[in-house]
């Protein structure tokens, strides 16, 4: 299996809005660039607060508290690609593991992590971006150019990918799990 160069070049090629990484994730595991397999990982907790280093958003002020946050896995090359990070594209797992997360954080800012098969999400996952809205209906940050990945008959299930005691797909796994399942 070939590493795909995951350079800023292929960063500058993919699908790409701020503040709305599940559907960049939903658009980069359709792409003929990265081979197969492919999962989605939610990074999240119960408390909904994952303390994380190096992201765009953060601009040189580590860590940044997500809600949630959505990468593409690699499985069998053990690589996670993370169109967010501001140093790199593509991580090896155990590195990206070391540079995104800090051991030592307070439990209430430690990362989980669902991981989805890349078909299964592609064919379970539905979002209509009201997530994004605030109290009065106005988007809380630009939304993307492109259609919302939405289809009526499932409904809005984001939320339920985010909360990791809902099994509505995958395996749900600390750090460890997810090195296991990777094969690192």
């Amino acid at each position: 299996m070939r590493l795909p160069l995951l350079d800023e070049a292929f960063r500058a090629r993919q699908r790409y809005q701020a503040s709305f990484c599940e559907e960049n994730v939903w658009w980069l595991l359709q792409s003929p660039e990265l081979p197969e397999p492919r999962a989605a990982v939610f990074v999240s907790n119960r408390a909904r607060t994952v303390a994380t280093w190096g992201q765009r958003a953060a601009a040189g002020n580590d860590p940044i508290v997500w809600d949630y946050h959505v990468v593409v896995l690699l499985p069998g090359l053990g690589v996670v690609v993370d169109l967010d990070d501001r140093e790199r594209v593509g991580w090896p797992l155990r590195e990206w593991l070391a540079h995104a997360f800090r051991r030592g954080v307070e439990p209430e800012f430690r990362p989980r992590f669902r991981v989805v098969d890349g078909e299964e999400f592609l064919a379970s996952f539905s979002s209509d971006r009201s997530h994004m809205l605030d109290a009065r209906g106005r988007p809380r940050a630009p939304f993307p150019p492109w259609p919302a990945p939405f289809d009526p008959e499932r409904g809005m299930n984001l939320l339920r990918f985010v909360d990791l005691d809902d099994p509505i797909a995958g395996v749900v796994v600390d750090a460890a799990g997810l090195l296991r399942l990777a094969g690192r």
